[in-house]
């Protein structure tokens, strides 16, 4: 079987838009995403370019912070807790991988699990292990839709 991706995605945008617009008359406010990016690694710059391009066509409000690869981690620790607590963040992304002076795990439990949006915080994987899922990480959980829209079998 061979899956249209572009026509899949497009369709998929096409529901969260719709779903983005019920929450916006629902609470006249759009959720926003806040992405750190740190450092000058290639891909990873594009791959948040692209978060950034495809949460403004769903009618996300996106930022992206960005640090210099020798950012201190307390630093970064500080702009976390910073946006932990401000009620117009709804979501949280810290773009792997992290330069190696700075602990991804220490990072990652910083952030406020309903914020998480990665679902990389311990609290979330261990919700997800249960059956209990806050947030799945992207990936993996896109193809897991795939698989049941074509009905094809999961283990």
């Amino acid at each position: 079987m061979i899956i249209d991706g572009k026509k899949e995605a497009l369709k998929l945008r096409n529901k969260i838009k719709e779903e983005i617009s019920l929450i916006k008359n629902k609470t006249q406010k759009a959720p926003s995403l806040v992405v750190i990016l740190i450092g000058d690694f290639e891909p990873s710059k594009i791959y948040v370019k692209n978060k950034e391009k495809a949460s403004k066509e769903v009618g996300i409000n996106s930022k992206v912070v960005k640090y210099p690869k020798d950012v201190k981690e307390s630093e970064i620790v500080k702009k976390i807790l910073d946006l932990n607590n401000d009620k117009e963040v709804s979501g949280i992304l810290v773009q792997l991988p992290l330069p190696k002076h700075i602990n991804v795990r220490n990072i990652l439990l910083e952030i406020n699990p309903k914020k998480d949006v990665d679902g990389f915080h311990p609290m979330n994987l261990g919700n997800l292990i249960e059956g209990n899922p806050q947030f799945i990480p992207c990936t993996p959980h896109g193809v897991i839709q795939i698989l049941k829209y074509y009905n094809i079998p999961i283990c």
